[in-house]
């Protein structure tokens, strides 16, 4: 819309948009329960169903019941888009009102167009001010006046362009209520598909992809966003485009466990590891006992509630690294909650100079990675944007508190589970970064991963062990790491003190060799704190990531190639 008023803005109820998206929530989920409806009692039928009549029925009711589950998924994309409008347009709303109320507060009349006047007549107390001159006064007051209009408008038209762009987004989202069938078959590849896909090349992907009028390109992303969302030589931003269509059915996967008969949520709560007699006897009490029923179904619920919580937050904007008064979208590049795989790009890919991947470590989880996203977002912020950064996630990691956490830490299978997914996906961030240096930071076990992936034939430009649990499994010498990059350079930082350097190197160890001790890995110091302390105990392990210390600094410049500030341990 155009410049709101003053009087429009302060009538507006920024909550009713909360109130809409909480509704389109429900109403995705109801709708969906009756596409599941139509769906079983037609395509599933039993008892007899069969026949040309019933072929046809049920050829006719999928594109039906696609086209409902495509309204649901809109539904939910546009609720996350109303929920971001809120938050905008409260903020927005405040700084309105707060301009008009301190030009009312010095006595200035407020056009409902935003423009202000100055006060019928000068204070005396700024008459004295001015030495004792009315017309200094009054050219003090215009002057302020106009300031304070310049304001107040240009606040207002931020205000109308935030809502004007909400309004675009939320369209956008349910344009998505497109079903799509049909799988789509990549132009200039006849007879292949994307069924097709694991048996080709990136490159083969990506240039099958290039070949695509921008209408097929959309129709393949609504129509196969999971295979889009998580197959690595698609374009990024398809990718980020289907993963936010894989996020919000997600969404739907779990309000469906909610909508669940009361029994089936009793059923999960009966271990399956009991013996039978104690599985029926708890069943029984289940059924008897009110409160316990309700606390069954309770906990049940909570799990897919926690789930959609975490969810919608990946769908909401987030601060710019660059400006906290801007919000961003995500950009998601993987998201598969079967293979407990999160991949996201933080920063501008544009105006960076520099790309790096974080691989983290112990007790990673896929809905616990926001503390890894901010990490990344700090080195996007602190590197003023010539750093993009992507927190990988490739699978499961190991996880566990105290000797539990160290004891699942000390298996290999994680690294060498996630560590050719990392290779292929090196190969895929060497296609989109071009001339861009990209470089690899492996934290704690991802040390591990990291060093297996080279192991395998990881493409880097840098690679940095940073605190990490080895060099990499069946890693003892340099020998045995094949990066394909035959002028990778490689980095390494451990501070003193850190519990890690007990399990480094251990011979015959699960993670192969010490890689600060490694020929050709340049030893970063760890230098001082924030406070001016040395780096280093039990907290460095993470601090060399998170606190803007020289540790950090080093970092920075290794990612960077600002060799001049690149500090050595001695």
């Amino acid at each position: 819309m155009s410049r709101p008023t003053v009087s429009q803005v302060s009538a507006w109820r920024p909550q009713a948009l909360l109130e809409l998206a909480g509704a389109w929530d429900d109403a995705a989920g109801r709708l969906q329960a009756q596409a599941d409806s139509v769906d079983d009692s037609v395509t599933h039928s039993s008892g007899g169903f069969a026949g040309s009549a019933a072929g046809a029925a049920r050829a006719a009711i999928g594109p039906t019941t696609a086209g409902l589950r495509g309204v649901c998924r809109a539904l939910i994309l546009a609720a996350a888009k109303a929920r971001d409008a809120a938050d905008v347009i409260t903020r927005g709303r405040e700084r309105v009102l707060a301009v008009a109320a301190d030009a009312r507060n010095e006595g200035c009349p407020v056009g409902d167009d935003g423009t202000v006047a100055p006060p019928s007549a000068p204070s005396a107390l700024l008459v004295a001010c001015s030495g004792g001159s009315d017309s200094v006064a009054r050219t003090m007051l215009d002057v302020r006046a106009a300031e304070l209009t310049r304001v107040l408008q240009g606040a207002l038209s931020s205000l109308g362009a935030a809502d004007a762009e909400a309004a675009a987004a939320i369209d956008a989202a349910f344009d998505t209520a497109i079903p799509g069938a049909a799988p789509v078959r990549p132009a200039g590849l006849t007879g292949s598909s994307v069924g097709d896909w694991p048996h080709m090349s990136q490159d083969s992907i990506n240039a099958s992809i290039a070949g695509m009028p921008d209408s097929e390109r959309r129709r393949l992303v609504e129509s196969r966003p999971q295979e889009v969302g998580n197959t690595d030589g698609v374009p990024w931003e398809m990718r980020i485009a289907a993963n936010r269509i894989n996020i919000a059915n997600a969404i739907l996967d779990e309000r469906r466990r909610i909508d669940v008969p009361d029994d089936v949520k009793l059923r999960a709560a009966v271990a399956p590891t009991l013996e039978p007699a104690d599985a029926e006897r708890l069943w029984a009490t289940l059924h008897a006992d009110p409160a316990m029923r309700a606390s069954a179904v309770s906990a049940y619920d909570r799990h897919a509630r926690d789930r959609i919580a975490y969810y919608e937050t990946l769908l909401a904007d987030v601060p710019d690294p660059l400006d906290r008064d801007r919000r961003v979208p995500r950009q998601i590049l993987a998201f598969d909650p079967q293979r407990q795989s999160f991949i996201e790009l933080s920063g501008d890919l544009r105006r960076a100079h520099a790309l790096a991947v974080l691989v983290p470590g112990l007790n990673t989880t896929f809905e616990g990675a926001d503390d890894d996203v901010a990490t990344a977002r700090r080195f996007v912020a602190g590197s003023t944007g010539d750093i993009a950064m992507i927190t990988y996630l490739g699978g499961p990691f190991p996880t566990g508190q105290l000797a539990a956490g160290v004891a699942d830490a000390a298996d290999p299978r994680y690294a060498l589970h996630m560590a050719p997914r990392l290779v292929a996906f090196s190969e895929d961030v060497d296609r989109r970064a071009g001339s861009m240096p990209v470089t690899y930071l492996g934290h704690s076990y991802g040390g591990s991963i990291l060093g297996s992936a080279e192991h395998l034939g990881l493409t880097a430009d840098r690679v940095i062990y940073v605190e990490a649990a080895g060099a990499g499994v069946g890693v003892w010498d340099t020998s045995d790491w094949h990066n394909r990059n035959p002028d990778v350079v490689r980095f390494s930082l451990t501070a003193p003190g850190d519990p890690i350097g007990l399990v480094q190197g251990i011979p015959r160890g699960p993670h192969g060799a010490d890689p600060d001790g490694l020929p050709g890995v340049i030893p970063l110091a760890p230098g001082r704190r924030l406070g001016g302390g040395p780096m280093g105990g039990l907290s460095s392990h993470s601090d060399v990531l998170n606190e803007p210390s020289d540790a950090w600094r080093n970092i920075v410049a290794v990612i960077t190639g600002d060799r001049e500030h690149i500090r050595v341990a001695g």
